[in-house]
């Protein structure tokens, strides 16, 4: 019964962080519009931006979600610098408005990251233990070592 509700536990923390991260990604897309007077400098990145926040909406397993965290998280850095180097963009109140939602956004992500960590810790700590390790292995429960590791936001 244990291990069956640390795993619950687990995937509903996971549920949290894929949920913050799908609402980020969604933010992110809206920076597009917003940066669009300087992307005429680099329209190639606004092309990987539009790519990096697919893969992030399309990602079907944690691992999935990790990789393309990451590849928006770079992609964004550079269309958000794009933003920064143009003086009517950066003047702009919605694109200030964008990047304090993304930060906060951010700040939620990490919470909910460490709480998911936490919750696949408590359960892989639990199926390592004796005698659970023999229960978990007759019932078909492995242990989740796919931590989300802390990105450095470039936003």
């Amino acid at each position: 019964y244990q291990m069956e509700a640390l795993q619950t536990a687990a995937h509903e923390q996971w549920l949290q962080l894929n949920g913050s991260i799908q609402r980020w990604a969604a933010v992110a897309r809206q920076v597009e519009a917003a940066v669009a007077p300087a992307a005429k400098q680099n329209p190639k990145a606004m092309g990987i931006l539009k790519s990096a926040s697919e893969s992030v909406r399309q990602a079907k397993d944690p691992q999935a979600t990790i990789e393309a965290t990451r590849g928006l998280n770079t992609a964004l850095s550079g269309v958000m610098a794009l933003g920064l180097s143009d003086p009517q963009v950066k003047s702009d109140a919605k694109f200030e408005a964008l990047r304090e939602r993304l930060r906060t956004m951010q700040k939620r992500i990490e919470q909910n990251r460490e709480r998911y960590n936490e919750s696949l810790r408590n359960y892989d700590l639990f199926l390592g233990e004796f005698p659970n390790y023999i229960w978990a292995k007759v019932a078909g429960f492995r242990p989740d070592h796919g931590f989300f590791p802390e990105l450095e936001w470039g936003s």
